[in-house]
């Protein structure tokens, strides 16, 4: 296929389907709610000092996830059930690019939190590391996004609204003075977006087993179990995989529209890791369970006003118990014993 052919927008053909925004809508509220709540006990946790730096890769985890589902997912919806582009030109460029882009900081990301876990548990000192300042989350959040954002620039440039029989259609045609460049992309970008990654990780996780021993050797570190971590980068990566043969169906299917279900198959299963993976967290870590109880004491109904009770009660009711005896003994005695300036006067001879 000729570089500069025309390649149809990956959600092409599903027109008028009711069924994946509806998926779409269900995948993306159960993602947004679980990553606010993960967010949130992920950050209590930082500022007790309890942090470590798988859990600051988890933090841009969360980032890269409220990135997909704040704005890819409502462009995917508006794309998918309308045949009309709302936004014309600027929906269809920057739909797929900035899609790609969330996608591909998840991908580093979950490399990242491979990485630090096997820094946790190859180190001389097992356990929790603290984060002693922001530089440990600026760091990486530095490394992860500009690549994630300049790799997939070519969907940014390339992509562009034509006209067609059933209504506009977003085409990723690259220029015929592009050709070359685009031979190099469309062979490397696989490479360096998935393959790479995903064979980094992998290997983290495995060094990582191996490093810990036999069970019972060295103690677990802190946070998410490494078994657990492992499955969260599995699961991304196989939803990530319909997306992929989508990629490779437009490049070697000249510009007829892939089939539908495999079109809806890889719009919902990008979004699955983001529902999925903020609930299996909360469930199975024991740390964030904690985390999850504490946000929800302090923010329970009636605590303000447990609150305000406590501070109105009189000091009359809040002295100590040894206190109120002290006085008591003091108002039960008699005068004259108060009163008498020399006692011992009074008191019969032997």
């Amino acid at each position: 296929m000729n570089s500069s052919q025309p390649v149809p927008w990956p959600g092409a053909g599903l027109d008028g389907t009711l069924a994946l925004p509806l998926v779409l809508a269900a995948l993306g509220l159960a993602g947004l709610a679980g990553n606010l709540l993960l967010l949130a006990v992920l950050g209590r946790e930082l500022r007790r000092g309890q942090g470590s730096p798988p859990l600051a890769g988890l933090l841009h985890l969360c980032s890269a996830d409220l990135l997909l589902l704040l704005l890819c997912a409502p462009l995917r919806l508006a794309a998918a059930g309308r045949r009309a582009w709302p936004l014309g030109g600027p929906l269809c460029r920057g739909s797929d690019w900035l899609l790609h882009a969330a996608l591909l900081a998840k991908c580093f990301a979950l490399a990242a939190v491979g990485r630090a876990r096997l820094q946790q548990l190859a180190g001389p000192a097992p356990g929790p590391h603290a984060l002693p300042g922001p530089r440990p989350l600026l760091l990486p959040l530095l490394l992860l996004w500009p690549p994630a954002l300049g790799l997939p620039l070519p969907l940014l440039l390339f992509s562009r609204l034509e006209p067609g029989p059933d209504g506009p259609r977003c085409l990723f045609q690259p220029p015929p003075g592009a050709a070359g460049f685009m031979r190099v992309f469309d062979a490397a970008y696989p490479l360096l977006a998935l393959l790479l990654p995903a064979a980094f990780t992998g290997g983290c996780y495995w060094r990582a087993q191996r490093a810990r021993g036999p069970p019972g050797q060295r103690p677990p570190p802190p946070g998410p179990a490494t078994r657990l971590l492992l499955g969260l980068s599995l699961l991304f990566h196989a939803a990530w995989l319909p997306a992929w043969a989508l990629w490779l169906w437009g490049r070697r299917g000249g510009a007829r529209l892939p089939p539908a279900a495999l079109a809806g198959l890889a719009q919902a299963a990008l979004f699955l890791p983001g529902a999925l993976g903020p609930a299996v967290l909360l469930a199975a870590c024991p740390e964030f369970r904690a985390g999850l109880r504490a946000l929800a004491r302090r923010g329970g109904p009636g605590a303000a006003e447990r609150t305000q009770a406590l501070q109105e009660v009189p000091a009359a009711e809040k002295e100590l118990p040894d206190v109120q005896h002290f006085w008591q003994h003091r108002g039960n005695t008699a005068a004259g014993e108060e009163s008498d300036p020399v006692p011992w006067e009074h008191q019969g001879t032997p």
